[in-house]
């Protein structure tokens, strides 16, 4: 709602037509106050927070209370007669009116709804109440309309071809052809296309602001519609918002702010996402504790941190010139500590307060595990479970051998040189394709060297040479005599790199070492090469080929494209390497 604000302070100095009708002038001066636009710019939307999910009658009762309770509130603050009547009523009724005040409040149902058949709906009810006249309805929709359609991504072109096509505004006029018969009109029909105009025209937030105060007129209201709309085209920058607020009483403000917060999505942590399973296990844990049942909760907690899962914790702040977390831990009546951690905020928002941190399930049980702590408290304020050291080595142990997570590694040339490092990295990623994993081995691969299988083309040159020399070996009867000659070819030699077929798919293979290819390696020449060098191979490929498939005999791991792209955009782990993806 800053932009219609912001409009109307800044075009109240030069209603009725005070302006010069220029783009120069000072932004703020000390008549730029707010006025009736921005009180029931407040009242509509504190009203359409306050009514979501009621009835249409519901809504329209909720309007009339705001919308009087704010105009009584601010009695002098520039309304039109038959509306300041319409305040003081005790049943108010519309009154038929085409007035541009609909369409100067109605901002907020540009942003409160996320379609347009709900924005216009909305639109259409605050505007009923008192603007019942179609163009006083129209008013309102189309500004909405606009809104709508500017913060959802519609460029200037779709904007104005929507309110023409919908609405039947003219916008075919320019600001110029606008301005010199221009004057002080207070209907929709005379206002809202003038606005939208301004809009259109203007080339950042501040410009639509100057361009439409220079067109005169009922300037506050015509310059809150535009700035509603180039609010949500281009944003406000902050130091207008500060200006805006200094301008503002405390309650509208109040208002202003939860606007702002409900437009905010409140912050989604996919970490913790499939920890309902560990709550459901404590909960038939507590209904029924049985070993089974106890093995239910261990259980869940080993699948959710093979997927990545997090838990939150509480945490300090240390203080040094390298600031960490510590764990937060609590005291028991019998004197045993404890590390604390729960499975979503909604858990942690049941006790006190405290910095917190979202962290892997895996690396924090390791840490409790070598600490002094007696375990981990899982969700203390409620259903909560103890999990002890000796259950943490339970859920360790019913791994095995069995490796789930890539290691952290610093990625050196020491570490990838014999390949076991990434054959081992694409083994565990095969069993377990979580998000981290995936980001984990495509750092590796990025800085990886592969043997690729080759079919090896002579020139006919060569090729002439090389039978030449078999066959006057199979004439004298002593083919053994070629077991272990060199031949050295005199022209380039053309490796040609084979291609696997899986049912109508087709994939380029790729060895973390040559003795990976077994018994298929035997009928190729093996050639090691950069990874990048085998992405580019592959995408050059006739086969237009699916992905690259890693050691595809033993434990195969395909790298699909997607994930192709992204490893040959990222840059090096490792100091000073070159980029390999041109050779």
């Amino acid at each position: 709602m800053y932009g219609a604000i912001l409009g109307d302070m800044i075009g109240a100095p030069y209603e009725f037509d005070m302006g010069n009708k220029s783009k120069e002038f000072p932004l703020f001066c000390k008549q730029s106050q707010f006025t009736d636009d921005s009180v029931m710019t407040i009242a509509v939307a504190e009203a359409l927070m306050d009514s979501m999910g009621e009835s249409e009658e519901q809504v329209k009762e909720k309007l009339i209370i705001s919308m009087q309770k704010w105009g009584r509130k601010y009695p002098y603050a520039g309304y039109g007669g038959m509306f300041y009547h319409w305040l003081k009523k005790k049943n108010p009724k519309p009154y038929g009116s085409y007035g541009n005040g609909s369409a100067m409040r109605v901002s907020s149902a540009g942003w409160l709804f996320d379609t347009m058949d709900g924005t216009r709906k909305y639109a259409r009810l605050s505007a009923e109440v008192t603007h019942n006249h179609p163009e006083g309805i129209k008013g309102a929709e189309a500004t909405a309309s606009a809104i709508f359609l500017a913060r959802n991504g519609a460029s200037k072109d779709e904007i104005k071809e929507y309110i023409i096509n919908e609405f039947h505004y003219d916008l075919s006029r320019t600001c110029d052809e606008i301005r010199p018969g221009y004057h002080h009109v207070e209907s929709c029909q005379e206002t809202v296309p003038e606005a939208i105009t301004a809009f259109l025209e203007g080339t950042d937030f501040e410009d639509v602001i100057r361009t439409a105060v220079s067109l005169g007129g009922d300037c506050d209201t015509l310059t809150c519609i535009a700035g509603g709309i180039a609010e949500a085209f281009y944003g406000v920058p902050e130091e207008l918002k500060k200006e805006c607020r200094k301008r503002l009483r405390k309650d509208m403000l109040e208002i202003l702010d939860r606007f702002e917060e409900q437009l905010t999505p409140p912050f989604h942590d996919s970490f913790l996402d499939g920890n309902e399973m560990i709550e459901e296990a404590i909960e038939q844990y507590y209904e029924d504790n049985t070993g089974d049942n106890l093995k239910e909760v261990l259980e869940a907690i080993r699948k959710r941190m093979h997927a990545d899962g997090h838990f939150i914790f509480p945490v300090v702040e240390t203080e040094g010139e390298n600031p960490s977390f510590t764990f937060r831990t609590v005291r028991t009546y019998e004197g045993k500590e404890w590390g604390v951690a729960f499975t979503f905020r909604t858990e942690y928002e049941k006790g006190e307060p405290s910095q917190i941190l979202s962290n892997f399930i895996d690396t924090s049980l390791r840490f409790f595990l070598g600490s002094e702590a007696a375990g981990l408290i899982i969700n203390p304020w409620g259903r909560y479970f103890l999990l002890e050291k000796g259950l943490i080595e339970q859920i360790f142990e019913a791994d095995g051998d069995t490796e789930y997570s890539v290691p952290d590694d610093p990625i050196t040339p020491e570490l990838l040189e014999d390949g076991s490092f990434l054959k081992r990295a694409a083994a565990i990623c095969s069993r377990n394709q979580t998000p981290l994993n995936m980001i984990k081995l495509a750092r590796i691969l990025r800085d990886s060297y592969v043997w690729i299988p080759c079919n090896t083309v002579l020139s006919d040159a060569d090729y002439e040479a090389c039978e030449k020399t078999v066959m006057e070996a199979k004439e004298k009867n002593d083919l053994d005599s070629l077991i272990g000659m060199e031949f050295t070819n005199q022209d380039e030699v053309r490796l040609i790199p084979d291609i696997l077929q899986s049912g109508e798919e087709y994939y380029f293979p790729v060895f973390t070492t040559a003795e990976e290819m077994g018994e298929y390696g035997e009928i190729f020449s093996k050639v090691e090469g950069h990874f990048l060098e085998a992405i580019n191979l592959a995408k050059n490929n006739e086969k237009n080929v699916s992905g690259i498939v890693i050691n595809a005999f033993s434990e195969p791991f395909v790298v699909s494209m997607e994930m192709i792209e992204i490893i040959a955009d990222m840059e090096s782990s490792i100091p000073g390497e070159e980029d390999k993806s041109d050779e």
